[in-house]
């Protein structure tokens, strides 16, 4: 008998052993695009953040240029474009850090799905068959290759707000950035509705899988 459940546990620990390192390989790839993407966020935060408050040293200038203008100058206001910049990039940054967040649980979670010593038990073959329909009742799977939408969520998210943020600089700049990210945008539907059509298809996204 103990033959028979070390060989048993031998074959579905390879075979779970395959899943889990599949899955580990996405997360760890998403950790390190999560800190890039979060570093790049932060420097465009760090500038954007300036036109949601008074600038002191402009104020100064402007003081020292015109001291008559300082009694009659208006209260600042925020423009709208930049209070919607804003808005997009804080939430895509929390998106971000949400997302690094779920990948370090995840690595929890496949740490613990694969056991240290497989074992040669029958009391181990029916520890790793709980183990197996638990994760198939909660759906470790399907959340743990759902986490990718996260950042990619904050990622569509960031490049909306870097089109308002270069459409007040410059119109043809922001249409450029608008056109990019159309066509991100399709290539993204494409790769999604493509393998509903055809399973062969070997273009997918994290919805379409």
């Amino acid at each position: 008998d103990s033959t028979i459940w070390s060989l048993y546990l031998k074959e579905t620990g390879e075979e779970d052993k395959e899943l889990a390192t599949s899955l580990q390989v996405g997360v760890d790839e998403l950790l390190i695009f999560a800190g890039l993407f979060g570093a790049i966020l932060t420097a465009f935060l760090i500038e954007s953040r300036k036109d949601l408050q008074v600038d002191p040293l402009r104020e100064i200038l402007q003081a020292l240029q015109n001291p008559l203008a300082v009694t009659t100058s208006q209260p600042f206001q925020v423009s709208k474009s930049s209070l919607v910049v804003n808005y997009l990039w804080f939430t895509s940054l929390g998106l971000t850090l949400f997302s690094a967040l779920c990948a370090v649980l995840a690595k929890e979670w496949l740490a613990k799905y694969i056991p240290v010593s497989p074992g040669s038990r029958s009391s181990d073959a029916c520890q790793r068959h709980l183990r197996v329909r638990r994760a198939q009742q909660w759906r470790l799977e399907s959340v743990v290759t759902g986490i990718p939408l996260l950042i990619q969520l904050a990622l569509f998210l960031f490049c909306a707000g870097l089109v308002l943020f270069t459409w007040n600089s410059s119109v043809a700049l922001g249409v450029l950035m608008l056109f990019l990210t159309i066509l991100a945008i399709v290539l993204y539907m494409l790769g999604t509705v493509f393998p509903l059509f055809s399973p062969a298809c070997p273009f997918q996204t994290t919805m379409s899988r």
